[in-house]
């Protein structure tokens, strides 16, 4: 019924990569395009399975990654788009160039979820406070839609105002 696995787990290399490994990876990628992952590893001569070559590519070893602390506009970014998406880490990274979904799901566990639950801007550990568009409050009737309006033009207030405590957080933190 489901997908079939990717490969034989049996001889497959776990755990680190190392410097040859990559090496190998980035050299074949270079010179073959990504192309089939569930070939890759043979093809290139490399005892891991398919999805841990891609994860490491996607992660770690393409060229046009960014490294380094995410900026304070990264930052509001990810906050924004948090907000609207919730945790699409895909379609968020797809947004900020040379970042990747892991690393932005990291650094959005690590330092920004914290801060905010710290501030009072998140009412649970894992997502900002939501505006709830699916309450049965809001229907097809006039009255709704202004109410649904409304609440919109409440939510982008709430959300301007965060953004400016946050950066006059930032401006005077050390």
């Amino acid at each position: 019924m489901g997908r079939a696995p990717c490969c034989d787990k049996n001889g497959l290399k776990k755990g680190p990569w190392t410097q040859e490994e990559d090496a190998k990876l980035m050299q074949f990628i270079q010179t073959n395009g990504p192309g089939n992952w569930r070939t890759l590893p043979q093809n290139a001569g490399l005892q891991r399975c398919g999805k841990s070559c891609r994860l490491r590519w996607t992660n770690y070893l393409r060229p046009d990654i960014k490294r380094g602390r995410f900026s304070f506009e990264e930052e509001e970014t990810i906050i924004q788009l948090h907000r609207i998406m919730g945790n699409k880490w895909s379609a968020i990274a797809a947004r900020l160039p040379g970042r990747t979904d892991n690393e932005i799901k990291n650094y959005w566990n690590t330092h920004i979820r914290k801060r905010l639950l710290r501030m009072g801007l998140a009412t649970s550990s894992s997502t900002l406070n939501h505006l709830n568009t699916s309450s049965t409050f809001i229907n097809s009737s006039t009255i709704s839609h202004v109410i649904r309006d409304i609440c919109r033009v409440a939510y982008v207030l709430y959300y301007v105002l965060n953004c400016f405590i946050l950066r006059l957080l930032h401006i005077l933190a050390p």
